[in-house]
């Protein structure tokens, strides 16, 4: 029975490779895809990179990984490397949740952590998100085994910088990470005294941060915090829309968390879980800023999933009211995985619908595009099809629609003539939609193609406009 607990956690792995690998083609290539693989190969190939200023996280790490994986297999191998980083990370969970309290903790949060849509989700896609948890949890698991080694053991030392570094790596991977830092600081200092922290993990995160910012190219300066105040002005909804929107994605997780905090010998490890994995959610109630919510909860779930795991146990022994039965405590046990495991299947499905499947659009522009064709657009997706037709239309050029209808210094329009335009109002377009620029349309173009997409959340169309 030992032998087969202990072998789990390589079955747990292997679902999480089959249904990241049988479905990683589920959708044309996503913006944020496009955008970090092309201004990954911008960096290795010496060409000048204008969105690179605009990363908001370092142009060094993610983007050229996936550029290089991009380069071997296109965007499947980019694809493919979020999904080795994602099953290193559930590999990591159930390392931390292990040497914090038992094998079988360790394997249910493996498994809740997997089981989450977020984790199957980001780990099909090529963004920088799951390159930053990976960093994050494997951060968190050193720091986490750095405090069970003996008090005099250089490999206390060894785990705890190796931590501090991996917690570095994730700050500036994903400049959202660095809300962690604290919290994680205040968590070291708890588990290893002032001392070993602040030569340990203080100074080493001072001076990483001192070289990343002051030597490092494009690190984060005015074009960045540019980028974060519109998104925060652009998806500000009221605190109570956000915060029923927020908990939709992780409410059942963090409910087992709140019954992981009344276990019986590991409570206060469960609501210390709990409070690391506060900083993002809180950020997002403070700002108000709804974007990305549901993708950044990841972050919160790698501290989640050993609590909820304790959550679970706790459930096991409570239901069969303390039963010597081994058999009723794994019953309810599984049952409560099995609840969690189809309400992640639900997510995961409403996050695959989220954005419009571009595909059909590649296609037009393969049959219909040719080298050289200026596209008009009005959305901030022409990295897409930078990305998908690069390759046979080098010379194309996607113009977002307010470079194309601009006023000169003396107020003057300046309407640049176009070969196709994109009109799309619900989701990439929603900022410019297409009634603004009606005359614009009006002057010379007709309507090729008018595509409906079904999404999670509703319904949009995107209209192909051609010269007359």
């Amino acid at each position: 029975m030992n032998f087969a607990k202990k072998n789990l956690i390589w079955l747990i792995l292997l679902y999480g490779l089959l249904i990241s690998v049988l479905d990683i083609g589920f959708t044309a290539p996503f913006v944020d895809e496009a955008y970090h693989i092309n201004i990954g190969h911008q960096l290795l190939s010496g060409e000048a990179c204008p969105g690179c200023p605009f990363a908001t996280g370092s142009v060094f790490i993610h983007p050229v990984l996936a550029a290089l994986a991009d380069s071997a297999a296109g965007l499947n191998g980019a694809r493919l490397l979020n999904i080795l980083l994602g099953l290193f990370l559930v590999f990591f969970i159930y390392v931390t949740g292990k040497t914090l309290f038992n094998e079988k903790v360790g394997l249910m949060a493996s498994a809740l952590f997997l089981f989450s849509g977020q984790t199957p989700y980001l780990m099909k896609l090529a963004t920088y998100d799951m390159t930053a948890a990976f960093f994050l949890g494997g951060s968190f698991m050193l720091v986490v085994i750095s405090a069970r080694e003996g008090i005099s053991s250089p490999k206390r030392n060894l785990y705890l910088l190796g931590g501090s570094f991996l917690l570095a790596l994730a700050a500036v991977t994903k400049y959202l990470i660095p809300v962690f830092v604290p919290p994680l600081v205040i968590y070291i200092w708890y588990r290893h005294g002032l001392k070993r922290t602040v030569y340990y993990a203080v100074i080493p995160l001072v001076v990483l941060a001192a070289v990343y910012y002051f030597l490092v190219p494009y690190s984060p300066r005015a074009e960045v915090m540019g980028q974060i105040r519109d998104v925060r002005s652009d998806s500000n909804v009221s605190l109570l829309l956000l915060a029923d929107w927020t908990f939709r994605w992780i409410a059942l997780v963090y409910l087992l968390s709140v019954f992981g905090m009344f276990h019986e010998k590991h409570g206060k490890s469960a609501l210390i879980l709990f409070a690391l994995s506060l900083p993002i959610i809180l950020v997002h109630l403070v700002t108000r800023a709804e974007q990305s919510v549901n993708k950044n909860v990841l972050f919160s779930l790698i501290f989640l999933a050993p609590a909820a795991a304790l959550g679970v146990d706790h459930i096991g022994n409570l239901f069969s009211m303390k039963s010597t039965s081994r058999a009723l405590r794994h019953f309810f046990t599984v049952a409560v995985i099995i609840v969690f495991w189809v309400y992640g299947v639900y997510n995961l499905r409403w996050l695959e619908k989220q954005y419009p499947d571009v595909s059909i659009m590649i296609e037009f522009f393969e049959q219909h595009g040719f080298d050289g064709m200026r596209v008009v657009m009005n959305g901030w997706d022409s990295d897409i099809y930078t990305y998908a037709l690069g390759s046979k239309y080098p010379r194309a050029r996607f113009i977002h629609i307010t470079e194309a209808v601009r006023k000169d210094e003396e107020g003057k329009y300046i309407n640049e003539k176009a070969d196709f335009v994109v009109c799309e109002d619900n989701y990439y377009g929603k900022l410019y939609p297409c009634t603004d620029y009606q005359d614009y349309l009006d002057d010379e173009y007709r309507m090729l193609e008018h595509y409906l997409f079904e999404l999670s959340w509703g319904r949009t169309d995107t209209r192909i406009f051609g010269r007359r």
